[in-house]
């Protein structure tokens, strides 16, 4: 068993934990969409995305058992630009764990891919992320006006965050500094080390 938190690829076997992760009332309620997936829907998805899925969503492992994803979503190689998403699976027993799922994305955004610019989306109801964000000095980009409706019929806002590839090191020490000394010492490894298979 590994100690510390540790990034490796999607798996076949990662089908049904990714489904309950998207399912969790947690996850469902701070997602762009909050709709319950049915176990078909997710099938055919985790089936369709799973060839290119194993380079673009990391599984985050901690002391060896998964605990969320961060992914890269419309990746653009001519530019090296795109999108980052986080998540995490289950409710956080280890303080900082969900803030550091922004500097895990990030990291391999920055650090492996050479991306030049990120964006990031946060729901305007995600209190939690949204704090996440303002203590990492990330810059709100724009605030969507279009308001998103929710499955309860609901509307909240979007809020878009940008980082630059020059303010990568700024982002990644300042939050590092966040965290507690012994997960902060876990993603210094874990930023410096290849994904696993």
């Amino acid at each position: 068993m590994s100690a510390g938190v540790v990034l490796r690829q999607v798996h076949e076997d990662d089908r049904w934990l990714m489904w309950e992760w998207r399912n969790s009332e947690r996850i469902r309620r701070v997602s762009t969409n909050d709709v319950e997936i049915s176990r078909d829907t997710h099938s055919v998805w985790f089936a369709q995305g799973f060839p290119t899925m194993r380079d673009s969503t990391i599984i985050v492992e901690f002391n060896g058992d998964p605990v969320g994803w961060f992914q890269i979503e419309r990746w653009d190689s001519d530019h090296r630009t795109g999108e980052w998403g986080v998540g995490l699976g289950v409710a956080p027993g280890t303080p900082g764990l969900g803030g550091a799922l922004p500097l895990l994305a990030l990291g391999h955004a920055f650090d492996r891919l050479d991306a030049t610019t990120m964006t990031g989306r946060v729901l305007g109801l995600n209190d939690n992320m949204l704090a996440i964000m303002r203590r990492l000095g990330i810059q709100v980009d724009e605030i969507v006006d279009e308001p998103r409706v929710r499955a309860d019929g609901s509307t909240t806002t979007m809020v878009r965050y940008r980082v630059l590839a020059s303010e990568w090191p700024r982002v990644r020490d300042d939050g590092l500094a966040l965290l507690p000394t012994a997960l902060r010492t876990s993603l210094i490894t874990a930023l410096s080390e290849k994904v696993g298979e």
